[in-house]
């Protein structure tokens, strides 16, 4: 599963492609386990994640929970598809604000995208 890593304004940005179940969310903990310890809110770019199953779901909520225990936000983009619908059916989206694309996420927040920090990084997983 291919995810990239970096840094646009001051939003720390988790970008993966592929499935979210529990032999892939292993692989991603640690780079989870980083965006926490960072001093920013995230963003969990999840529109290229064809297929996620409770394993992934239990990663995006315990990267939230950790988050909102050190006032930070953290918000998914997340197209039309299975990952969308699971969010939804478990009401997860009531908590976790999901946008369509990174623009809708922009526009919401009122910060325009600056620039992407050149600690842009592609992790094969």
């Amino acid at each position: 599963m291919p995810v990239i890593t970096y840094t646009m304004n001051q939003t720390l940005v988790l970008t993966i492609d592929g499935e979210m179940n529990s032999a892939t969310v292993e692989e991603i903990r640690p780079i989870i386990d980083v965006f926490i310890q960072k001093s920013r809110d995230v963003l969990v770019d999840i529109n290229a994640v064809s297929f996620i199953d409770s394993s992934g779901i239990s990663a995006l909520v315990y990267l939230y929970k950790q988050l909102q225990m050190k006032n930070r936000r953290m918000s998914l983009i997340c197209k039309e598809g299975q990952p969308r619908d699971l969010l939804s059916i478990l009401h997860i989206d009531r908590s976790i604000t999901c946008y369509s694309t990174i623009r809708d996420f922009f526009s919401d927040t009122k910060e325009l995208p600056v620039s992407v920090s050149n600690s842009l990084q592609r992790v094969a997983i």
